[in-house]
């Protein structure tokens, strides 16, 4: 179990399904070894057994009288001829021959020993000389053909009643054969001398040649398992190897590309300096460009990569400025067009290094099946005893491209040099430093699971014990005290419900990563800097340790009375410092990617819409609590606690905007979705979804401020709209359940928790907690407790979040599984056609480039076979094809089904960077001209403008693979 477990860990997730199927292997030789424990129950065993106890193969009764009394002899002796002590003695003389003879007497394929050629001698009126209490005879003689000379004892093991030598030939390998079943004519003679005293000894004989066909049908289920799979991995391999090709082609015209529009960029840059220069001369300056120059060059120095372009050798009819569009094979983009240098070398950095760590998986791939063939050979050649040993291994899998081909280690050396010359400056050490730094293996995470421990523990005593304080301010005599402490609770609730909401994805994290759901590919985590879910849970066991104390020091009145209501803003200082601040100490880079993570949603509808900002725009819709708190916290100290009433949600519409505003967010980001798609669906029909949300908002608001019947009506029916729409969104769309004719009940085919209970879990309690807004309806004159109900109802909002979030990327995971989906398709930034169009196709196989004819539609695969497994219980079909018409692979099952599979399948569609027509504007364009990827590379060498070096106007011809 060794290897199962190992496989079960270092297996890619989303291409675990076609892997070999090591358990299914497993299965077949059990079979196999029951089969032949069968073959070999069926023989008599010890002279004991046979004279003693009551079996099929008895002969004698053992009630029987003892062998001086008189008894007639049963029938089956006498229709052979014999007596029963005849029938005896051969029974005994062909048991002494069978266990002492050289290997058993056994031949290959046979089932019973060959005819004896030699017998112990009897006594003279034709008995044995045996007594009674003789011990019996020695198990086996193992060196020496005699009995009598150099006789070595060894136990029988559990296997020796069928220890004849085979061969793993049988079936599919080579041109050996099993021989066929024994004539009549060889082997009638030695049954009828064993099973003389027997009423059907042909019977037994058929048995025996019916278990031995057994066994021999079993091997032959195990070569044929052995064959699908091998053509499985091998398919399945070229495949990703070929299109790893056409990658690294595109990749290298890219650099290529990106080296001499910098080299262009130089020369122009220098050409210009010379005009200005000359002009000036000639008494005509240019006032408009006699200074910039000058300045450009000392801001933006020559970077060491521009100057280490001047290395490369030269190819001369490629030189940069003499290129003709009648000799290339694609066309470059208008010049209007045009990419920023930095922002080009951003992306192919990206590209790059996402390109070698799909090239380390696909060598992973390959090894860990290379393995799992030998072990599965190993286990067989230790069941049937097989000589030669490992021969599948030697005559096929050995044999197999997928363990002969060098194409890929080609390919990694090929990144590598290109890596070091294009980003490292030829430094091949550092570059394979850089790029193998994505694989990091797990440590161990006990320190950080002991500060969790402490600081939950902590952090949980000194918050509860200040609610405890905090209540009982609430029936303070002064009814200031009163009122600001109530203002004070709901600061530090909404601060508590993003800590929950924080706790919860640290939670489902970690089941994620038991269950093998690659949430850290779907939400595009470096793999560098990457936190461990233990070490990302110390930021809210650490916030909530700060809550606690701070609810503590607040409401026991600790220092001086002018601080009382000063202490959230030292709480929420402290975390924004914590969060933001600008030094490489406390998980900097996981911290700048947050930061950065909230920016682009600030700022949506301006940038392409990724998984992560829907993901975060989606929390932040479960935050309303802590989005009104805002407003309340900066009205309240704006106007220094004078008449706190004036801010809360009875009199400010402001707070009302604020509750509506990660809606508007997803809203924005849903626009812009289309804008780059042009889909209606799903992006118009979710932008319905969250239009019902802001509308039901508002009216809350205006509920609360008016509180007329009207307003009340209004909220109750754009709730009521908005509940049924987001819970049919969430079940269908989010989950993508509750599909007809899957294998598994109300869900879908592929499933990646290991507990089906989970999922009918949240199918029943996700549209329960959607409809949580009545308690608003149902306490409609109790404004005395409108601050808990919102509360409450706010915190089963932030836990359905939380369930939903597990679904969710569970989902994506599984739509990935689906499409053997490893591994990013980051955009490259220079249009070159048809090169790029068609990498396109090939790496993204339900996305087709608008304006070019669909691929041909993959073949039918053999019909989706289970894969048992711990983390896993998957059915991989083919990819599928579009999204928005019925797939051609599958029959017809009406307009349901369609319409079902519809809905489940466009999150599939749905936030993928996907390349737009040839004709329309690049998608580079992102505020400030900064590129759409974030790169947590610090490159103190990046070059933007430079000085004079005309020496590198030439092109690198020497990037061989």
């Amino acid at each position: 179990m060794k290897f199962a477990k190992e496989l079960e860990r270092e297996a890619v997730p989303e291409w675990r399904i076609k892997y070999l199927n090591y358990k299914a292997g497993k299965k077949h030789i059990k079979a196999i070894a029951s089969a032949i424990q069968r073959t070999s129950g069926s023989t008599p065993r010890t002279r004991s057994s046979i004279r003693r106890t009551p079996t099929f193969f008895s002969i004698v009764d053992p009630q029987s009288p003892k062998s001086g009394d008189q008894v007639d002899p049963p029938a089956s002796s006498r229709w052979h001829g014999a007596t029963d002590q005849d029938s005896v003695k051969i029974v005994k003389q062909a048991e002494d021959e069978a266990l002492t003879s050289h290997g058993n007497g056994l031949q290959y394929g046979s089932f019973v020993p060959a005819p004896a050629t030699h017998s112990r001698p009897l006594t003279r009126d034709g008995h044995q000389n045996d007594d009674d209490f003789e011990l019996p005879a020695p198990a086996m003689y193992t060196t020496s053909s005699s009995p009598g000379v150099g006789q070595s004892f060894s136990p029988v093991k559990k296997s020796a009643h069928f220890n004849f030598h085979r061969s793993n030939s049988s079936g599919p390998l080579g041109s050996e054969t099993l021989p066929p079943l024994a004539s009549p004519s060889a082997h009638d003679e030695p049954l009828r001398r064993i099973f003389s005293g027997v009423k059907d000894s042909g019977r037994i004989a058929g048995l025996a040649r019916q278990s031995l066909d057994l066994v021999r049908e079993r091997e032959q289920q195990f070569y044929e398992f052995m064959d699908s799979e091998l053509e499985k991995v091998e398919t399945f391999y070229k495949k990703n190897e070929d299109r790893a090709g056409h990658r690294l082609l595109m990749l290298r015209e890219q650099l290529h590309e990106m080296r001499n529009r910098r080299i262009q960029e130089i020369v122009n840059e220098e050409t210009s300096r010379s005009l200005s220069r000359l002009s000036n001369h000639e008494g005509n300056p240019d006032k408009s460009n006699g200074w910039v120059h000058p300045l450009k060059s000392k801001i933006f120095p020559l970077g060491p990569n521009s100057k280490s372009f001047q290395s490369m050798p030269q190819t001369p009819h490629l030189a940069a400025g003499e290129r003709s569009h009648g000799r290339m094979d694609y066309v470059r983009r208008p010049e209007n067009q045009e990419v920023a240098y930095r922002t080009a070398k951003r992306k192919l950095k990206l590209a790059m290094q996402e390109f070698y760590r799909s090239l380390e998986l696909l060598k992973s791939y390959a090894m860990l099946n290379r393995t799992a063939f030998r072990k599965l050979n190993k286990k067989f050649d230790k069941t049937v005893n097989a000589r030669p040993p490992m021969r599948y291994m030697n005559e096929k899998v050995n044999k197999a491209w997928f363990v002969n081909s060098d194409v890929l280690e080609g390919h990694i050396k090929a990144v590598e040099d290109l890596y070091a010359r294009y980003f490292e400056r030829g430094n091949q050490k550092l570059a394979v430093g850089k790029l193998r730094k994505l694989h990091r293996k797990p440590k161990d995470e006990s320190g950080s699971s002991f500060l969790n421990g402490f600081f939950i523990g902590t952090g949980a005593v000194f918050t509860i014990q200040g609610l405890v304080y905090g209540s009982q301010l609430l029936y303070d005599n002064n009814p200031t005290i009163r009122i600001q402490t109530s203002y004070l609770l709901q600061i530090y609730g909404g601060f508590f419900l993003m800590l929950m909401l924080f706790s919860l994805f640290c939670i489902n994290c970690s089941i994620w990563l038991r269950n093998k759901v690659n949430y850290q590919f779907i939400f595009e985590f470096d793999q560098r800097s990457m936190l461990d879910w233990r070490q990302l849970a110390e930021f809210p066991s650490f916030f909530l340790l700060l809550l606690g104390v701070t609810m503590w020091v607040n409401f026991s009145r600790y220092g001086d009375d002018s601080m009382y209501l000063y202490y959230p803003v030292v709480l929420i200082g402290l975390s924004v410092l914590i969060i933001l601040l600008p030094f490489p100490i406390l998980s900097y880079k996981s911290r700048r990617w947050f930061a950065y993570s909230h920016w682009r949603l600030l700022l949506s509808g301006l940038y392409p819409v990724e998984f992560r900002d829907f993901f975060l725009g989606d929390m932040y819709c479960s935050l309303t609590y802590s989005m009104a708190n805002v407003e309340l916290f900066f009205c309240l100290y704006a106007h220094h606690w004078e008449n706190p009433g004036q801010c809360n949600s009875t009199s400010s519409r402001l707070l009302g905007f604020f509750t509506t505003l990660p809606a508007i967010w997803r809203f924005l980001q849903c626009i812009r979705r289309y804008r780059d798609t042009r889909n209606v669906f799903p992006h118009l029909v979710n932008c319905g979804k969250y239009t019902a949300t802001i509308l039901s908002y508002v009216c809350l608001s205006l509920y609360r401020i008016h509180q007329t019947h009207s307003n009340l009506a209004l909220f109750v029916t754009f709730s009521t709209i908005n509940g049924v729409y987001t819970s049919i969104w969430d079940l269908f769309m989010d989950f993508s359940l509750l599909q007809p004719q899957s294998r598994h009940t109300a869900l879908r085919d592929i499933l990646a928790l290991k507990h089906r209970w989970v999922y009918y879990f949240i199918m029943a309690v996700d549209p329960i907690l959607r409809f949580a807004w009545i308690f608003y309806a149902i306490f409609t004159h109790d404004l005395q407790h409108s601050t808990t109900v919102s509360f409450m109802v706010s915190f089963a909002e932030v836990f359905r979040r939380g369930i939903w979030s597990l679904l969710r990327v569970e989902n994506e995971h599984c739509a990935n599984v689906a499409q053997y989906k490893a591994s990013r398709d980051v955009p490259l930034p220079y249009r070159i056609e048809p090169l790029m169009e068609r990498a396109s196709t090939e790496s993204s196989p339900t996305i087709q480039p608008q304006g070019l004819p669909p691929p041909p539609q993959p073949q039918p695969a053999e019909h989706p076979s289970f894969y048992d497994s711990a983390s896993s219980t998957a059915v991989a079909g083919p990819p599928s094809g579009s999204l928005l018409r019925r797939r051609t692979d599958l029959p017809s099952p009406g307009i349901t089904r369609s319409f079902s599979r519809v809905i489940a399948e466009a999150h599939k569609q749905d936030f993928e960077k996907k390349r737009k027509p040839i004709n329309e504007v690049s998608d580079v364009t992102a505020v400030g001209g900064q590129s759409d990827d974030f790169d947590d590379d610090d490159d103190d060498d990046d070059d933007d403008d430079a000085a004079t070096l005309p020496e590198l106007q030439h092109r690198d011809g020497g990037d061989a693979a």
